[in-house]
């Protein structure tokens, strides 16, 4: 299989989208395609054994639309990030360009309206009629041109859209008024109108595209807040700085104050501060040292350090966004499925209206034609289905991008409608409602002076990668910010503990099971210890060959939003369950801490999905929270998938919805941007609707003229985008 990704020019309304959808899927070996009207974009899946590329375009440019490949297979052939980024650019340029042709037509057609109007009120001068009909014919075959060249053979072949009613209406009244001019004495013409409803669609058309451009603007700042240049370190020591598409993985950069950070890496020497809120959507900077990993095009604060290059081109988490969100904008939710269908009966249900309309006022009431020829007009003009077409796709282009802006990913559209519906929320407990990595929770010296008793601790544990040992040398260097003694004979003690000797006294760290082993009497600890385990604490003991010198607990910290987003979520009636695979005591602890009404406690990962399953018979519409790793079952079982960013490995999460941050407050967010994008797909086809319902019925009985219809028409379509950009003052 391989599918591909098209940019198209020329689509005006949904029924268009559907035309070429149907064409494209009568061609053997096409699996599936999906049009978008409002990115103007389309992505098609075919077997590569029936069809190839160039018949699919072929298809699509005799369907009487442009076509240009955008991006290649996903079949395991990648095209370099540089070519794709370049191509994106191209497609871009090739949109802004289509927009000042658009502008330009729209000035030539003005200006030549005023004039007509001026000849029809102002001007009484000899051929005055005739100068009307060539300058409207002109505003028609240049400004025009478009609505005669895709609407009338898609009325030919059967498929008529809204360009097949506005060429109609104006090809009609100027054809009439043509007649008048060169074949009668009569003075009655609609040249004025045939030019100025030309005009306020073109005019339409152009406020569209520039609100549609704005609309999609989100992926553009994405690809163009990337850094520009690296600086390369080689193995001479020289540094030589370099296009950043230059950078190769492995590669070693230094990052000077204030620069964008080249790639995705790990800081191999030296701290950063780092402005993360271009990905995160926090703008709180980030403390990072030797290790840990960096973003690129985020922000270096006011240190120089050097980093270790990880992912470069298409796989740094920029790309990998820019991507995720493109695809969750090219994504149909249900809503938009069933007008694409609505729209392709639409347009046959105007012309038969229009039909009706000049059938009725001329054969039953009795009115000229003329007459009853302009009731039609301004019924198939003001019917054009724009609005109906931009109603659900500006919502989701816009409500996707914001959500980017906020670090929360929407993967498919149809995640929006369904984060709406959401009754139930069930969290895994580790690295969701918790850090995820264990912290000293309380200690006690038994022995010994504090930061002297510390600082051994700290040395013992100084080597170790034990995820406990990390929690006591992070704990005591913010206490007593001191470096670690001199040692020797450092020895760990699988599933128990630390040895070794420091100023030639032998220390020995871990649990009670371990220092009882050593024949350390350990019972003046026990009513801490006993304390401290029925809170879900791992104990840890610290000892010399005499004495226990200190006691340790440690746990899983809960993260500082976790009982703030449960709180939340309570407002909300939505109901919170943790599952979680930890013992009944833990769990127990961490749910009454921040206040989550139901515990599943000791659930392997496979089993989250089967409780998961029995609260989906029960009728709740549930969402998983999870980390998307050993979560990834529940995750796909629930109705709505939220997964925890983990840093750079953001593309590899499972979820429909990726909050970067891993915070819960994020979720949210998430559920308000879904109420908010839903809410306005609703506005926008209430608004809709009920122009169309209003509207064609004034048209029909003769109370609005073809250039007021037009004006409307152009007002509702931009209406509904001005409506959809709203969205972009969301706040979290």
């Amino acid at each position: 299989m391989k599918t591909i990704e098209v940019k198209m020019n020329g689509m005006t309304c949904t029924s268009c989208v559907l035309h070429i959808e149907q064409d494209l899927k009568k061609v053997s070996g096409v699996i599936s395609a999906s049009i978008h009207f409002t990115m103007e974009k389309g992505v098609i899946t075919f077997d590569p054994q029936k069809t190839n590329e160039e018949e699919i375009i072929k298809t699509i440019t005799n369907s009487g639309y442009t076509a240009e490949l955008l991006a290649g297979s996903q079949d395991g052939h990648h095209h370099s990030h540089q070519n794709e980024n370049e191509h994106r650019k191209h497609i871009q340029s090739e949109g802004d360009q289509e927009t000042q042709k658009r502008l330009i037509r729209l000035i030539v057609s003005g200006i030549l309206s005023i004039i007509i109007l001026l000849l029809s009120f102002v001007w009484k001068i000899e051929y005055n009629m005739e100068m009307m009909m060539i300058l409207s014919f002109i505003v028609l075959t240049y400004g025009g041109h478009e609505f005669f060249q895709k609407g009338i053979p898609s009325l030919l072949k059967g498929r008529p859209g809204m360009d097949t009613l506005v060429s109609l209406g104006v090809g009609a009244a100027f054809l009439y008024s043509s007649y008048i001019t060169l074949f009668t004495n009569k003075t009655e013409e609609y040249f004025m109108d045939a030019a100025i409803i030309t005009t306020f669609i073109l005019l339409g058309r152009y406020l569209e595209s520039k609100a549609k451009g704005k609309a999609g603007e989100a992926i553009k700042k994405l690809l163009s807040l990337s850094a520009k240049v690296a600086h390369r370190i080689y193995p001479n020591g020289n540094i030589k700085k370099v296009p950043v598409d230059e950078v190769q993985t492995g590669d070693c950069l230094k990052v000077f104050p204030g620069e964008k950070i080249p790639v995705d890496g790990i800081i191999t020497e030296g701290r950063a501060n780092i402005n993360e809120s271009l990905i995160t959507g926090e703008s709180i900077p980030v403390d990072k040292k030797s290790g840990e990993s960096v973003i690129g095009a985020t922000i270096n604060g006011n240190t120089t350090f050097v980093m270790e290059a990880k992912k470069v081109g298409s796989e740094t988490m920029l790309a990998q966004i820019a991507k995720m969100v493109e695809e969750a904008q090219m994504n149909k939710p249900h809503i938009q499925k069933l007008i694409d269908y609505i729209s392709g009966y639409f347009v046959w249900g105007v012309i038969l209206i229009a039909v009706l309309t000049f059938s009725i006022w001329t054969i039953f009431i009795g009115v000229h034609p003329s007459t009853a020829l302009i009731y039609t007009v301004a019924v198939l003009i003001i019917a054009c289905p724009c609005a109906l077409g931009l109603a659900t796709p500006i919502s989701i282009v816009v409500g996707t991008g914001k959500g980017a802006e906020l670090g929360i990913l929407i993967k498919k559209s149809e995640s929006l409608e369904k984060t709406n519906k959401i009754t139930t929320i069930t969290f895994d407990k580790t690295g969701t409602i918790t850090k995820g990595a264990p912290e000293v929770q309380e200690y006690k010296i038994v022995h010994g002076q504090q930061e002297e008793v510390l600082h051994i601790a700290y040395t013992l544990e100084s080597d170790s990668e034990h995820p406990l040992a990390k929690s006591i040398v992070q704990f005591v260097a913010e206490k007593t910010k001191k470096k670690p003694l001199k040692g020797e004979s450092f020895q760990a003690m699988a599933g128990l503990g630390i040895k070794g000797k420091i100023n030639g006294v032998q220390y020995y760290m871990g649990s009670n099971k371990y220092i009882k082993k050593l024949n350390i009497e350990t019972k003046q600890l026990k009513k801490e210890r006993d304390a401290w385990e029925s809170r879900g604490y791992t104990v840890l003991i610290l000892a010399n060959e005499r004495d226990t010198l200190a006691l340790f607990g440690l746990q899983d910290g809960v993260k500082e939003t976790s009982q703030k987003a449960i709180a939340l979520l309570k407002k909300k009636r939505i109901s919170t369950v943790m599952i979680t695979g930890d013992n009944e005591k833990i769990a127990q602890k961490i749910a009454d801490d921040v206040g989550i009404d139901t515990v599943y406690s000791n659930v392997a990962p496979d089993e989250k999905k089967d409780i998961i399953a029995s609260l989906q018979h029960k009728g709740e519409f549930v969402a998983m929270v999870g980390d998307g790793i050993n979560d990834s079952p529940a995750l796909a079982q629930a109705d709505v998938g939220i997964a925890m960013g983990t840093g750079t490995d953001i593309a590899m999460e499972t979820g429909d919805i990726i909050l970067v941050k891993g915070n819960l407050m994020k979720a949210i967010d998430a559920i308000e941007l879904s109420h908010a994008t839903l809410n306005n797909i609703k506005q926008n086809l209430f608004w809709t609707f009920a122009y169309n319902s209003i509207g064609i019925p004034l048209a029909a009985i003769g109370f609005l003229t073809p250039a007021f219809s037009a004006g409307a028409m152009a007002f509702s379509s931009v209406s509904v985008v001005i409506n959809a950009l709203r969205l972009k003052r969301f706040h979290k």
